[in-house]
């Protein structure tokens, strides 16, 4: 009878002690827990101590939850800070031309100029008035790539014939900064199946670029070979490092680091959206003091 009762006792203190341990836990996890609800960047853990399997496998999805939580919330802080950073830029580009033409109106208001002061002044605020029209136009194109609702209209396109126009549209700018050109062509015509406005803008995104930043040479270049075509914009840069590379596609980016009333920092970015919309690749690399940017489409 005695070893009846031993052996009955046994089990009872065996999982009467687990139950103990148990619920001991529990409320010790609820304790946690409820700091760490309240403390969220505390980034402290339930901790995975007690025997029973199931429990700490309990434990363990909480703290996944909680991880991933905090992870969200370091996400969500770094994008209010990038959109505030955005809003801030956007403000300033916007700005910077409508106080220009606010000045050259006042001023043309003064009675005491002459007619080909006007005539100048007039000049002056239709060309801020076009840079502001550029940079709300590249706004708004962003905001249409991004929400996929950028429609591309695909057909065979003379990618020789597109470097070429654009190049040619330029000519007065390389002229006006005594930069060196050097063209490599084709002879033939390259044809790519992509959206010949898109492409257009690409081209004419990376020759600005070029204008903007080369010291002195600029070198442009198609290479063809059985599956793909490769263009290679190319300039001599000053003051740009390896680790800059990276940032160069980001959105509002600025090599010099100011905001310019001419540039929203956005051309760089849209062209890479373009590119890969268009099943292509666009990179970035330097090879010593030369930056050279370039554009990959498979051919059909």
């Amino acid at each position: 009878m005695e070893l009846i009762l031993v052996a009955l006792l046994i089990p009872s203190v065996y999982f009467s002690a687990r139950f103990f341990l148990l619920s001991r836990n529990i409320k010790k996890s609820i304790k946690d827990f409820k700091y760490i609800s309240e403390n969220r960047d505390s980034n402290r853990k339930l901790k995975l101590n007690h025997p029973d399997k199931n429990f700490e496998k309990l434990l363990f999805e909480i703290n996944r939850y909680l991880e991933n939580t905090q992870a969200n919330k370091l996400k969500y802080i770094k994008r209010e800070e990038e959109i505030r950073k955005e809003i801030e830029n956007i403000s300033h580009d916007l700005r910077t031309p409508l106080t220009s033409i606010r000045g050259y109106l006042e001023l043309i208001n003064d009675e005491t100029i002459s007619e080909k002061e006007k005539k100048d002044y007039i000049s002056i605020m239709q060309k801020r008035s076009k840079v502001l029209q550029n940079l709300i136009q590249e706004f708004y194109d962003l905001s249409r790539i991004e929400n996929n609702d950028y429609n591309l209209n695909m057909e065979i396109v003379d990618i020789n014939r597109e470097l070429r126009e654009q190049i040619l549209l330029f000519y007065n700018d390389f002229e006006s900064k005594n930069i060196y050109v050097d063209i490599n062509l084709d002879k033939n015509p390259v044809l790519v199946k992509l959206d010949g406005g898109a492409i257009k803008r690409v081209f004419n995104n990376l020759i600005q670029n070029s204008i903007k930043y080369s010291k002195s040479s600029f070198c442009m270049s198609l290479i063809k070979n059985d599956n793909e075509v490769i263009v290679e914009f190319r300039n001599d840069v000053e003051d740009i490092s390896k680790d800059e590379l990276s940032l160069l596609f980001n959105r509002f980016y600025m090599k010099d680091k100011s905001r310019s009333s001419d540039s929203s920092g956005l051309g760089l970015t849209i062209s890479k959206f373009l590119v890969e919309s268009m099943n292509g690749e666009i990179d970035v690399e330097l090879d010593e003091d030369w930056i050279i940017f370039r554009v990959k489409f498979l051919l059909d």
